[in-house]
This record gives C-alpha cells, structure tokens and sequence, in this order.
C-alpha cells in the first residue's frame, strides 16, 4: 500500500535560509530547479542539527510559487529533482591559508512513488558537505519569504535577488562585470556582448523585482574607455510587495552570548583543526569566541598565519594568537582588502555625486542659454522694427562669406542665392544664422546680454566637461 504524505494547508510565512557563503556561490540551475532548491530550504528548522529526508508534496510546491495545478508542472518538479543529483555546487571560502574554493554536490538521493498526481510527492536529502551553509545559521545569512519568488521565471532574476537581498540595509552593491557573470554562472560563450547581457539578465531582473519582489534596484555603468567594465546596484526597499508577515530584510550579527553556540558546531571544529598545531587548547577558543566573536577569531588566525608564514614569531604561537584576537589586529591582506574596499566605495560615491552635479549642470546650462537667447530676440526684434532692412542686410552678409554660406547649405540641403526672405524666416537655421549676423553688425546693442550670460555659460561648460571626464576614468 502507497505511503500517503498531507498536504500542507497553513498559509504561515515559508522562510528562505542560507549563508552568505551559499548565495555567493557558482551554480546554474534552471527554474525548477531553483524552486526545489528553494523549497528544501524552507523545509529546514533552525534548530535542526542534521538535515532529514524532507517530503514534498508537488501541489504544495506549486502553490508555494502561486503556479497551477497542471500535469505538466508536476512533470517538471520531478524532471528537475532528477537534474539536481548531478548538480554541483562551488563555494569560496577565506582561510588562513588564502581563499578557497570548495566544491560538493547538492543532494544525495531523490525517491517518489509512481502513483496519480494526486498523491505525488518527492523525497530529497541535501549532502552532507552543506551543513555548514544551512544548518545552525548565526550570523552571515540571508533570509527571506519564499512569496518573493512568486511570478519570477527567470532563473537569473532568482539570484539577482538573492545577490542584492544581503545588501538592502546598505543600499547599494558593486560588481566587477566578468564577477557578476561568474556569479549567476554565465559560460564564456553566452551573451558575450554587454547589450545582450543587460537587456536579457539586469534589465529583466529590474522589471522581475520591481514587479514580484520586496526590492528594487537602479544601476550605474563603470566605465574602463569605451567599455563597461562593472556595476553599481543601488537596492531600494519595495514597501508595495512587502509581505505583512516577512522578517527584516538581514539579520543582524548574534550579540556575544550566542556565540557560545559556535562552539557546538561544525564551524568550530573546523577552526580548532587549524589552531590547535599552535598549541591553542579547546577551552581557549571556546572562551575567545564566546567573548570576541568568531569574526574576531578568524582576523586573529589570519594575523597568525601570516606572521608565523613570514617567520616573524617562532615561538608561542598560541599566546600571539590569543593577543591578536584579544586585541583584534588584522592581517595585513585584510587591511589592504579593506582599504581597496573603501577606496572603492569613495569612488562610487564621488562619481555618483559627479553624476548628479552634471544633470543638474547640464540643466543650468541649458536654461541660461535659453534666458540670454530670449534676450538676444527681444533685441533683434527691437533693431529690425527700427530698421526695415536691417534682416536683408544680414542675409547678404551670410551669402556674401562663402565660408558661411557652404556650411549653411550643406547642413539645410538649401541653395541659399534661390531662398526668398520668408523662407529665412521659417527655417530654424537659416532663422539663428541671421539672428547671429545681426549680433555681429550691432555688437553695442549686445554688450550688456553678453557682460551678463557669456561668463556663467563658460563656467557652466568647462564644469561639465570636467565631470565628463572624471566619470569616464
């Protein structure tokens, strides 16, 4: 007799978990995949200490992702279930000894009865070599309601999220362009133009989000020459999609009593392997997580490591390494990452304040011309009243400079020894042309609308054109 699974039928909020780790990792999954991934995830409880084999009813997988109940549906989340088996998932990881990369599979198994889709259900176990990224989360991770993922059918608006969900409270991110590819896992070969990738990846997640999510975000392209070369996200809340019962948007470091948990975990079995050859004692690092944080501790490895490496301390190791921790020196690589870092951000700043002054610079400009140009018309107005042949005398000044009269007519595609004096008129060119001339016949008439505007229109130009370049670079 078939094994019967229930159905879920709360409407309570399903909660995304992962480390920061995870959502930074390369994979590539497609849709439905990505919706399986996602909801292993909610199935997981905080305080789970090993992952379980976690049933999932198909119907409550597509109604989790507001998707109809329909057959072929239900042939893709089982299609899907089968890909994930040879998933595998590649994570970076600093260590004392440098950055590494870490690569494991997602899940060890995949089990379903071949029964009518009205009892359908998949069973799945992630691998083991991931409980560090999603059980006993502390600190560095990011949670979310699944209902963000609600609507979204693009698999790289999925992780555009997720990228740009750590980063809400801060309100902007950057991203090396070749970096962000490499994130979402885009091959050297696709969407090798950066048009193609902007308009199929960035533009759609914008419209995705803005759409389905609790977030929004602008963009700025970074420029090296001609080619853009990186990313600037700016992260807005999207208080229309905000859900009633989400969580805030990150969680905050743990305060130091919950550090204590660390040192039940795996994570602390892997930082006792790597300190204990100083001679560091578990009770030790115990008592320095549970007082400095386990952040504090790793800066403190990292210290060690490299002084030890350098052969600046020879001899106890472990009370060095206890000093740097208590004390909370960084090594000088994470002092450099930072510097960049922040040198980095003052540099988005300032060009984002770049930005800014040459739109509203390019505004100025443009209503102080329009004002002095007003002024010139009200003056040639009044010249030409007075003077009847004021306008005709212009126009034979214009077509006797050769110079000026092959300009004109190239740029209007006009024989100007043929044109009647409305013709002058009506044409904008023609019009400006003889507006200008006039300027030169009358330069008095003029001194005091140039005395005025000419000054403020060069400052306003040679500003700009600064803010061109040092936007560019």
């Amino acid at each position: 007799m078939a094994r019967v699974i229930k159905k879920r039928n709360d409407t309570s909020v399903m909660l995304v978990r992962k480390a920061n780790e995870l959502v930074e990792a390369r994979y590539k999954f497609d849709i439905w995949e990505t919706r399986v991934f996602a909801k292993m995830l909610t199935m997981i409880k905080p305080d789970d200490k090993d992952f379980q084999l976690y049933h999932i009813h198909v119907g409550d997988l597509l109604k989790d992702f507001n998707l109809k109940d329909a057959g072929d549906n239900y042939y893709a989340v089982k299609q899907a279930t089968k890909k994930m088996l040879s998933r595998v998932i590649e994570i970076q990881k600093e260590t004392p000894e440098g950055l590494m990369w870490y690569a494991m599979p997602l899940i060890i198994g995949a089990k379903g009865f071949v029964e009518p889709k009205g009892d359908n259900f998949i069973s799945v176990q992630f691998h083991q070599e991931l409980k560090p990224y999603l059980l006993e989360l502390k600190e560095r991770y990011l949670q979310y309601d699944i209902r963000n993922l609600w609507g979204l059918s693009s698999v790289y608006s999925v992780r555009m999220y997720e990228l740009l969900k750590q980063y809400e409270k801060i309100g902007k991110r950057f991203f090396a362009l070749d970096d962000l590819k490499m994130k979402l896992a885009i091959q050297p070969m696709e969407y090798e133009k950066y048009n193609h990738f902007k308009d199929k990846v960035i533009l759609k997640a914008q419209v995705d989000l803005a759409n389905c999510t609790d977030i929004t975000f602008n963009i700025e392209e970074h420029k090296q020459g001609r080619k853009v070369a990186g990313l600037m996200f700016f992260i807005h809340s999207n208080p229309n999609k905000r859900t009633k019962k989400e969580l805030p948007a990150t969680i905050p470091i743990p305060k130091k009593e919950d550090n204590r948990l660390v040192t039940d975990s795996t994570v602390f079995t892997e930082l006792y392997e790597q300190v204990k050859i100083w001679g560091v004692t578990e009770k030790t690092l115990k008592n320095l997580i549970a007082e400095k944080g386990i952040e504090q501790v790793k800066n403190g490895m990292a210290v060690t490591h490299e002084n030890v490496t350098e052969k600046k301390v020879k001899t106890n190791i472990a009370g060095f390494f206890v000093k740097s921790v208590g004390e909370g020196w960084k090594s000088s690589n994470q002092v450099k990452l930072e510097q960049t870092d922040q040198l980095q951000i003052k540099k988005m700043e300032q060009k984002s304040k770049d930005i800014e002054e040459l739109a509203q610079l390019t505004i100025v400009l443009k209503e102080t011309q329009e004002a002095k140009q007003t002024e010139v018309n009200d003056i040639v107005k009044k010249l030409t009243q007075s003077d009847a042949f004021l306008a005709g005398e212009a126009v034979n000044k214009i077509v006797g400079s050769h110079p000026v009269k092959q300009a004109l007519e190239k740029h209007t595609g006009l024989l100007l020894n043929n044109l009647g004096m409305n013709e002058w008129r009506t044409n904008k060119m023609l019009r400006d042309a003889v507006i200008k001339q006039i300027e030169l016949m009358n330069p008095l008439d003029f001194k005091d609308v140039h005395k005025r505007f000419d000054g403020q229109i060069r400052q306003l130009k040679s500003r700009i054109e600064e803010l061109q370049l040092a936007i560019k670079k």
